[in-house]
């Protein structure tokens, strides 16, 4: 990235260097460095469902490739039995009764021979696949499939870099957010007061006490809102991470602002729908439903298959005697007709390679429209950072001068509340605008697939308490 060195001058300001609060939570869990984000981020990769459903969904999707290649490797099994047998055959003629042969018993004046015997034996078969359209398609969907599965837990780690992130700089958000009405609130008391000491003394009036007891009661509820938010930011880290004690530490005053590089968003469109994760797991997932409609044509289809065995058999001599078998053969398969079953699952498999190929589009819109807005969000945010700083200093310094005009008597009680409440309205968009900024950056690197941890450690290298 090019970096545009742009410095924001001025003090800094109580609402910035507002003490840290710990993370208060029900569940004792490691915790984090005191501003150490990359450091959150690893707690979340073992703690994130999400992102473990993920992983467990790839491990499962990239098994269906051995088992694919399984269908065309030699398949070998075997068999053994003992039995014992009774076998009876029709005579030519009437024998005498109680006559035994070699285990055999005939009835008199039967005309059937009973034999008893012990079979033992065992059978040995092999098969190995010459052709099978059938096979080789599943085999080349398995490897789009395993492929979609790869690109879709790179998807999730990044998203799960860009969640922590957010997460963060919510909590900073909240945070000064807090401070900004806790500034309020303490500057409107301070109005309040001196609002009635100059009715009582006669120098003001009731309207001046009331408008700032107004602005006052109003800050407190906003004070309540902003500490339910911060609740909120932080049960969501805790969610995320598992931290229930992590110390957030919030961003120097001063921070490099970086412009996008390449200059043109048109490179990053082109480099986001060829290397962001979700785009190209859609893509191969397109593949794996084309290859699909193959693997469904191929039921139909002839297959080959080399065939061999040995068996091998010790019977008694009433139930044939001992018996070896040995064989090898080409066998052709050829399903003429399954009831319409094969053009069916066709046509059901067409119609989800047609749904594939939507998601596919849809994906590719998305990543150009979340690019687009990215790059103009860092571009526009430089900008939004520098006129954002200019109107806190600017309405501090009209700040001041309703303080002196009020207290020279040219001007009204009202005025100055007014001037302090946009004032503090001015901090609170300051603080965003950097936070945003820093958002749509890292935002803008994953939608063209290259948000890594270096990014979030360069963001970590940002906060208060790190040597810049």
């Amino acid at each position: 990235m090019a970096k545009v060195q742009k410095t924001m001058g001025g003090a800094r300001h109580g609402w910035v260097a507002l003490l840290l609060m710990a993370v208060s939570g029900a569940t004792a869990v490691p915790v984090a460095s005191a501003n150490d984000l990359l450091d959150l981020y690893h707690l979340a990769e073992k703690h994130d469902a999400t992102l473990q459903a993920a992983v467990a969904q790839r491990d499962a999707a990239i098994e269906a490739k051995p088992q694919a290649l399984a269908l065309l490797l030699p398949q070998v099994s075997v068999n053994a039995d003992a039995e014992r047998l009774r076998i009876g055959q029709q005579l030519a003629e009437q024998t005498v009764a109680g006559t035994t042969i070699t285990g055999c018993q005939i009835a008199a004046g039967a005309a059937n021979e009973v034999c008893f015997g012990d079979s033992h034996g065992y059978g040995l078969s092999l098969s190995q696949t010459l052709w099978s359209f059938q096979s080789f398609s599943q085999l080349r969907e398995a490897s789009a499939t395993a492929a979609e599965a790869e690109a879709t837990l790179i998807a999730a780690q990044q998203s799960l870099m860009l969640r922590v992130a957010a997460a963060y700089f919510g909590i900073l958000s909240a945070r000064d957010t807090l401070a900004s009405f806790q500034g309020a609130r303490d500057s409107f008391r301070t109005q309040l007061n001196q609002a009635r000491s100059r009715e009582q003394t006669g120098v003001g009036t009731r309207s001046d006490s009331e408008q700032a007891q107004a602005y006052f009661d109003a800050t407190e509820q906003n004070v309540i809102d902003a500490q339910n938010a911060v609740d909120d930011a932080v049960l969501l880290m805790t969610e995320i991470t598992g931290a229930a004690g992590a110390i957030v530490a919030p961003l120097r005053e001063s921070i490099p602002l970086e412009a996008p590089d390449p200059a043109s968003v048109d490179d990053w469109v082109s480099a986001a729908l060829k290397d962001n994760p979700v785009v190209r797991a859609a893509e191969l997932q397109v593949q794996a439903a084309d290859h699909d409609i193959d693997v469904q044509r191929g039921k139909g289809l002839p297959s080959v298959a080399l065939t061999g065995g040995r068996s091998r058999y010790w019977q008694d001599l009433s139930i044939d005697g001992n018996q070896a078998d040995d064989q090898i053969a080409i066998s052709v398969t050829w399903p003429l007709f399954q009831g319409g079953a094969v053009a069916s699952e066709i046509r059901q498999s067409r119609a989800n390679w047609k749904q594939a190929l939507a998601l596919y589009a849809g994906a590719q819109r998305d990543a150009e429209r979340v690019t687009r807005s990215s790059y103009r969000d860092v571009v526009t945010g430089i900008s939004r950072i520098a006129a954002a700083r200019r109107t806190v200093d600017s309405r501090r310094v009209a700040v001041e001068a309703s303080r002196r005009d009020v207290e020279f008597g040219t001007q009204v009680e009202f005025n100055l509340l007014i001037a302090q409440n946009s004032y503090y309205g001015s901090e609170r968009a300051y603080s965003q605008t950097r936070y945003d900024y820093l958002t749509a950056l890292l935002t803008l690197k994953q939608q063209a697939g290259r948000l890594s941890e270096t990014d979030l450690a360069t963001v970590d290298a940002l906060l208060v308490g790190h040597t810049p």
